[in-house]
C-alpha cells in the first residue's frame, strides 16, 4: 500500500506575477515528494489572474500524476474577489472531483464524490 505524504505551502503576501514563479518551483519541488499538496493562505494575500490559473494547472497536474493539490481554511477574500471579477467561479462541480477547487465559491452548491 502507498504510503500518503501531505506537504504544506504558504502562500506568502503575494501570489502575482512579480512572485508567481517561485511559488510554481515550490509545488513542483514539494509535488515530487507527496500525495497531498496543501495551500494555506494568508489571510491578507495579494492575488493576481496568473494565481488563478496556476491553482487550476496545479489541480490538474496532480489530478494525472493520482495526487491531490488542495487548499484548506477559508478562501482569502482577494481570492474570491478576483474570482467574481473574472469570471471563473466554478458553479457545477469540478471535473477533477476537488472538494477544495480553488474556484468553488459563494452560492454554489458542494457536492459528493
Amino acid at each position: 500500500m502507498e504510503q500518503t505524504k501531505e506537504c504544506v505551502i504558504n502562500s506568502g503576501d503575494r501570489l502575482t506575477i512579480e512572485t508567481i514563479a517561485d511559488f510554481i518551483a515550490r509545488i513542483r519541488t514539494v509535488m515530487t515528494e507527496a500525495t497531498t499538496v496543501v495551500v494555506e493562505f494568508q489571510a491578507d494575500v495579494e492575488i493576481d489572474i496568473t494565481a488563478l490559473q496556476v491553482f487550476c494547472s496545479a489541480c490538474k497536474m496532480a489530478t494525472a500524476e493520482g495526487k491531490r493539490f488542495i487548499h484548506r481554511g477559508q478562501a482569502p477574500q482577494a481570492l474570491l474577489a478576483l474570482s467574481a471579477a473574472a469570471g471563473a467561479e466554478r458553479h457545477e462541480h469540478c471535473i477533477n472531483k476537488n472538494i477544495a477547487c480553488f474556484r468553488q465559491f459563494g452560492g454554489s452548491e458542494k457536492w459528493e464524490n
